[in-house]
Parts: C-alpha cells; sequence; structure tokens
C-alpha cells in the first residue's frame, strides 16, 4: 500500500516542466521558508502580541529541535530504503541512499504547523497546508514513501504537543532567552 500510493503520486514527475519546478522548489526551499516564517514571528512586534508570537517561535524551535534528535536516533537504529534505491522511480532530486523514515524535511515543516495548530495562531491553516504540501512535494521528487511523510507529521505532532505540555516548565529558559534577546539589543542600538 505505501508503495502503490508512492507510485500514484510520484508518476506525475517528469510530465510537467512547471509541476517538475514547483514540487523541486517546495521540497528544496523548504528551511529558508521556515526561517523566514520563525523571523517574521520573532520580529512581527513589541507589545503583547509581540510576545505572544514569540513565544510561538520559540515553541516551534524546541519542537522541530526535538523531533530531529529523535528522528536522527531512528535513523541510527533503523534503516529503511529510499523509493529510489529499491525501485525504478521518477527521481527529481539529488539524494543520498540514507534511511527515509521519517523525513527531516516534513519533521520540519510539521512540527511549525501542529505549534501553530496548538497555539491558534492566525495562519495554523495555510501552514498546515504548506506542511502537507511540502510532505507530498518529498514523494513527487522521488526521495520518500508516504510512511516517511505520515511518521514524521505524527512524530512532530508528538513533540510539538510535549513542548506545549511542559512549557510552563520551559518559562525559565524562556525568560534568560528574552533577557539576552533583550540586552544584545541595548548593547546594538536596536530598537526593534
Amino acid at each position: 500500500m505505501n508503495y502503490h500510493i508512492f507510485q500514484q503520486i510520484n508518476e506525475w514527475a517528469g510530465h510537467s516542466k512547471l509541476l517538475d519546478t514547483i514540487m523541486i522548489t517546495l521540497s528544496n526551499s523548504l528551511p529558508y521558508i521556515s526561517v523566514v516564517i520563525i523571523l517574521y514571528l520573532w520580529f512581527i512586534g513589541h507589545k503583547q502580541q509581540g510576545i505572544e508570537k514569540r513565544y510561538t517561535a520559540i515553541y516551534a524551535i524546541f519542537s522541530s529541535a526535538i523531533a530531529l534528535v529523535i528522528n536522527a536516533i531512528i535513523h541510527l537504529v533503523y534503516y529503511h530504503p529510499r523509493p529510489f534505491v529499491t525501485h525504478q522511480v521518477h527521481q527529481l532530486v539529488p539524494h543520498t541512499a540514507d534511511s527515509s523514515f521519517v523525513s527531516d524535511h516534513a519533521v520540519l515543516v510539521f512540527a511549525i504547523a501542529w505549534i501553530f495548530i496548538m497555539r491558534n495562531e492566525r495562519f495554523k491553516y495555510p501552514i498546515l497546508i504548506w506542511a502537507i504540501v511540502v510532505g507530498l512535494s518529498r514523494i513527487y521528487v522521488g526521495v520518500h514513501y508516504p510512511i516517511d511523510v505520515i511518521g514524521s507529521a505524527l512524530l512532530s505532532c508528538a513533540t510539538s504537543g510535549l513542548v506545549m505540555y511542559f512549557s510552563i516548565k520551559l518559562e525559565p529558559l524562556i525568560q534568560l532567552l528574552f533577557r539576552l534577546y533583550n540586552q544584545l539589543k541595548r548593547k546594538m542600538g536596536i530598537k526593534i
């Protein structure tokens, strides 16, 4: 079933230059877009709403970091070959033949999406749609199976839930980050 769904998505690759370009761009631009989202949340304002957005940014970073560490451990103990290793696929981006389960790209984007949803952020649904499309793009370009993306979404949901559950315990660390940021601003003469 996993391979069958993979084929249904990946068979579209190579037929439309425009669609291929869009999916490759979505697949490869994820780290840059994620950084832009976090920076936007951090610098959106300096009143109460701005503080709340900074919490969202910090929680998204924590959730992403925890999920990526867990994913690294999964890759150490479990090897699942990528689609292009075991099958003939339309592979549109180069990739090493390391373990495909779970997807780092999908972990990162879903961690942001779940934090947006759990914090009831304004753009939670567009961010979730973006996460789903990025996950589909990783299948489309031939480097992940659907189960890799689903596993990433579930892992990120769990880490986001943990971050939100332990948010009170994280408060001293967050306050330290805020103090360090404010000291840096003062030293640099920045009024953001």
